[in-house]
């Protein structure tokens, strides 16, 4: 059996996995823009600063241009790397959550159904309702008390899915509601 995240166990339906928005990575790669038109930038500072392009100054110029070109790559793949990993997954038993904080840091949360006590979504600003994007919230029983999905498309539908799949677990295997407000979507 293929496995698609941490910890699937066999027999597991996968019913959705979301990332963030693709809203919030072309937010991060305009700011990544504004960064590669300022080493375009560089060019037209050398042609108005001739000294820039003769010896002695040229080869500095040319190994901060370098340096700058190798952060410039490095940060592109490191957004797409971050966006890329954090993603959510909800099966026919738990909710998954993978959080890539950077390279470094991985944290990989789960929440089975059955702990449920409340889940709401939120939408939040212009491009949150324009973009149809926000945060879903998941208060559980368990050790970790609220689970947190990020700028996530569609969040209602999201907390309507696992309102949908909580109602199918057995009512003797589920979370007493001690005055949550499940269903609050």
């Amino acid at each position: 059996m293929k496995l698609f995240f941490p910890g699937q166990q066999e027999g597991e339906r996968i019913h959705l996995v979301t990332r963030p928005h693709w809203i919030i990575l072309a937010m991060k790669i305009a700011v990544w823009l504004i960064f590669v038109a300022l080493f375009v930038f560089l060019d037209y500072l050398a042609e108005a600063v001739p000294t820039l392009t003769e010896a002695p100054y040229l080869s500095a110029f040319n190994l901060f241009k370098t340096i700058y070109l190798m952060f410039l790559v490095a940060a592109v793949f490191y957004i797409w790397i971050i966006y890329y990993l954090n993603y959510q997954v909800v099966t026919n038993e738990r909710v998954v959550d993978v959080d890539q904080g950077n390279l470094l840091l991985h944290t990989t949360s789960e929440l089975h159904l059955s702990q449920v006590q409340d889940v709401t979504a939120e939408i939040k600003g212009f491009l949150g309702n324009i973009f149809d994007y926000g945060n879903v919230y998941l208060q559980s029983a368990g050790a970790k008390v609220q689970f947190e999905f990020d700028d996530v498309p569609n969040p209602h539908a999201l907390a309507k899915l696992i309102l949908d799949l909580y109602e199918k677990v057995p009512k003797q295997n589920q979370a007493p509601q001690g005055g949550g407000n499940l269903g609050r979507v």
